[in-house]
């Protein structure tokens, strides 16, 4: 099991090093080129989305990311944690969330590149603002 945090200001320039760390984590766990490509622009996304809708690009409101890598049962899986300072949204099905989103459009089409390849996605309210949980099934 490998686990590894960071935290950033809410800053759209941290996506570059954010990306990097996301790519350094998958490497040193295995994890093909094509699976961390959907991984990395999942992330990549809610950060984003964290940064804009949820912290209102103040750089002061911090947004943190867990990556967990481990076996339950007798699968592998990486989970991701984006924590912000935000409210919280709705979360339409996963389905629906795969499902929208014209990548042709220059908005409104982040959730459905975040639910892309996941198992399982959540939101939850915790204590001065939302988690967003992103769970992959790796083998």
């Amino acid at each position: 099991m490998s686990i590894h945090r960071l935290a950033f200001g809410s800053d759209i320039l941290h996506c570059g090093t954010l990306r990097s760390c996301v790519q350094a984590f998958g490497k040193a766990e295995g994890y093909g080129g094509e699976f961390l490509e959907i991984v990395e622009l999942a992330v990549h996304e809610a950060f984003v989305n964290a940064v804009r809708h949820a912290n209102g690009s103040d750089p002061a409101l911090p947004v943190s990311i867990l990556l967990h890598a481990g076996r339950d049962g007798g699968s592998s899986f990486l989970q991701v944690d984006i924590a912000d300072c935000g409210q919280g949204f709705t979360l339409v099905s996963p389905g629906e969330a795969r499902g929208s989103g014209d990548v042709r459009k220059l908005s409104g089409r982040g959730l459905g590149m975040i639910t892309r390849g996941t198992e399982s996605i959540t939101v939850k309210p915790r204590n001065g603002g939302s988690l967003l949980v992103l769970r992959y099934i790796t083998s």
